[in-house]
């Protein structure tokens, strides 16, 4: 089995520096998490200098709730007839993790969880049972979600459950690099009937 280990983490990346790595022709034409999740991996994948990770994975709770809600308002106000292909491609679950590959160029394995609360554990989990196994040696996985006005003015509509509005990327390797910030020894997600789902990150400081 071989050892996996976390050579960069980025989380949010401020507004300022997205020119640096997303041209604004490019990022207009993009949602807000849309940007943040592209900017976020991309920053992450500067860091470990790992510029075609074998996979991509995402967790996402809710997915692009921005473009959802575009859609579905749409549809209640003009109907099933409505034109609106950008909304609907940028409403799937799986938009981020395609748009970062898109992007990169990547044609490895891509994978979105939705998961509630623990979707980012799952994609680390899947990338940190790949990697132990030899069938692949870098992975790129993401949490994005995001919180709109909409969800805050209809809370009854998302049930109990909390979570954040974030971008976050890490890279995983078999391979430790110059300096990683830990190896990853084990994901575990917890089932429990009638309790939401947790999950536990096993980290070995070096």
């Amino acid at each position: 089995m071989n050892k996996v280990y976390v050579t960069a983490i980025v989380n949010d990346v401020p507004a300022e520096e997205y020119n640096r790595y997303l041209p604004p022709i490019k990022a207009r034409r993009m949602g807000k998490l849309q940007k943040r999740a592209l900017v976020t991996a991309l920053k992450a994948m500067e860091i470990s200098g790992v510029a075609h990770p074998e996979a991509i994975l995402n967790g996402t709770a809710m997915g692009c709730m921005e473009h959802s809600v575009q859609l579905l308002k749409g549809l209640e106000q003009e109907g099933e007839t409505v034109n609106m292909p950008t909304a609907f491609m940028q409403s799937t679950h799986n938009t981020v993790a395609s748009l970062i590959a898109i992007h990169t160029g990547n044609h490895g394995y891509n994978n979105t969880y939705a998961h509630r609360t623990v979707s980012f554990e799952c994609a680390l989990q899947d990338a940190w049972l790949q990697l132990r196994t030899g069938r692949l040696r870098t992975a790129l996985v993401c949490a994005n979600d995001e919180i709109t006005e909409f969800q805050q003015q209809h809370p009854r509509f998302f049930g109990q459950m909390e979570y954040a509005d974030r971008s976050e990327a890490w890279m995983l390797s078999v391979e430790p690099g110059a300096q990683p910030l830990y190896e990853l020894e084990n994901v575990r997600i917890i089932h429990k009937k009638g309790q939401e789902d947790h999950a536990i990150i096993y980290k070995k400081t070096l």
